[in-house]
C-alpha cells in the first residue's frame, strides 16, 4: 500500500512536470528558431486570411503549427546572429530604424492578431531581436498577402535573413535571392543596392560564362572588390570580367579603361606583341565598338552613326576623278 501510493505520488509529479511544460508560455523559449518559427507562421495565417482567421485565435494556431517547419532549426540558435544580419542589411539600405518598445509591441502585435503567447515571447526578446522579428513578421505579412498560395514555399526559401533583406530593400530582391540562393545576400550587406544593380545587370545575364571563368564565385566570395557602392565597376572587377569574355555595358571611369587596357596587354602578351601602342590602339577599338553598341541600344540606326564616314567617302569619290582629269574642283 506504502508503495503504491509512493509510485502515484511520482506519477503526480511527472504530470504535473508535464503539464507545466506544456503550458509554459512562449517566453521561455523566446530567442530560438522553434519560437520565430511558429510566429512567422502565425503571421502567415493571420495575413493570408481565411477559415482559419475567421474561427478565431485558437484555429490560426493549430493551421500555424500544422504547416510544418519554416527553417532549418539545427540546434535551437538564438536569434542574436540573426539580428546582427539584419541590422547589416538595414545599414546598407541606409534604412535604420530605431522604432520605441511600445512602437515594437503595437505593430508586432498587428501582425499575430494580440495573440497573448506569441506577445509574451515578443515582449521578452532583446531590443535588436525584436526589430530583426519585426522585420521577418512584415515581409512574411507582404508575401502571404501577395501569394497566399505559396507563401510557405518562398518563406521557406529565402530563410530569416532573406525576409529581412526583403524588408529593407523591397520585396522586388526576393525572387533574385530564391533563385541564386544565400550568396546573393553578401552583395546586399557588403555592397547594398549599387552591388545589387550590377548583380542582376551585369552578374547574372553571363552567369555561365562567368562561372566556367571561376569568376562568378570570386564576386560572391568578395563582391565589394568588384564593384563599389554606388554600383561602379572597379579596376580589378573590369579586368576580371574581359578575362572571362565579358564586356561590361556600364563599365565607368578610369578604373574600367585602366582595367579593360590591361586585358588587352594580357591577350597582346600572349601573342608576344604587348606594346603600348598596340595596347592603346586596342583600347580605342574597343571604345569605339561600345560606343556603337551604345547607339544601337538608344535606337539610332547605324546609317545615322556611320553618316560622317559615308560623306567623307562621297567627298573622296569626286575629288580624285576630277583631279586626274584636270578639272575644277566645286
Amino acid at each position: 500500500m506504502h508503495r503504491l501510493s509512493r509510485t502515484r505520488t511520482r506519477t503526480g509529479w511527472l504530470v504535473a512536470l508535464a503539464a507545466a511544460f506544456a503550458l509554459a508560455p512562449a517566453a521561455a523559449r523566446a530567442g530560438s528558431l522553434s519560437w520565430l518559427d511558429e510566429v512567422v507562421h502565425r503571421v502567415i495565417v493571420e495575413a493570408r486570411g481565411g477559415k482559419a482567421l475567421a474561427q478565431g485565435g485558437d484555429a490560426a494556431a493549430i493551421e500555424a503549427r500544422a504547416a510544418g517547419k519554416l527553417f532549418a532549426h539545427g540546434a535551437e540558435e538564438s536569434l542574436e546572429q540573426i539580428a546582427r544580419h539584419s541590422d547589416e542589411l538595414g545599414r546598407a539600405a541606409r534604412k535604420v530604424e530605431n522604432p520605441s518598445e511600445l512602437l515594437l509591441e503595437t505593430r508586432f502585435g498587428q501582425l499575430v492578431g494580440r495573440d497573448a503567447d506569441a506577445m509574451r515571447g515578443f515582449s521578452a526578446l532583446k531590443t535588436a531581436e525584436k526589430r530583426a522579428v519585426l522585420a521577418m513578421g512584415e515581409s512574411a505579412a507582404t508575401i502571404a498577402r501577395r501569394h497566399p498560395g505559396d507563401a510557405e514555399r518562398i518563406v521557406r526559401e529565402l530563410g530569416p535573413e532573406g525576409l529581412a533583406a526583403v524588408r529593407a530593400f523591397g520585396d522586388d530582391v526576393a525572387e533574385v535571392i530564391v533563385k541564386e540562393g544565400p550568396e546573393s545576400l553578401g552583395v546586399l550587406r557588403k555592397t547594398g543596392r549599387g552591388g545589387w544593380e550590377f548583380l542582376t545587370t551585369q552578374v547574372l545575364p553571363h552567369k555561365k560564362k562567368l562561372a566556367a571563368a571561376g569568376v562568378l564565385a570570386a564576386f560572391y566570395a568578395n563582391p565589394d572588390a568588384f564593384v563599389d557602392y554606388a554600383g561602379r565597376v572597379t579596376e580589378y572587377g573590369a579586368r576580371e570580367f574581359a578575362r572571362a569574355g565579358v564586356a561590361l555595358a556600364t563599365a565607368v571611369g578610369g578604373g574600367a579603361a585602366a582595367g579593360l587596357e590591361a586585358s588587352i596587354g594580357e591577350a597582346l602578351a600572349r601573342h608576344g606583341i604587348d606594346f603600348p601602342v598596340f595596347r592603346k590602339l586596342g583600347a580605342v577599338l574597343a571604345a569605339v565598338v561600345a560606343c556603337g553598341a551604345l547607339l544601337v541600344v538608344l535606337g539610332f540606326p547605324l546609317r545615322t552613326m556611320f553618316r560622317p564616314f559615308t560623306a567623307a567617302a562621297g567627298l573622296l569619290r569626286r575629288v580624285v576623278p576630277r583631279r586626274a582629269a584636270g578639272k575644277p574642283i566645286r
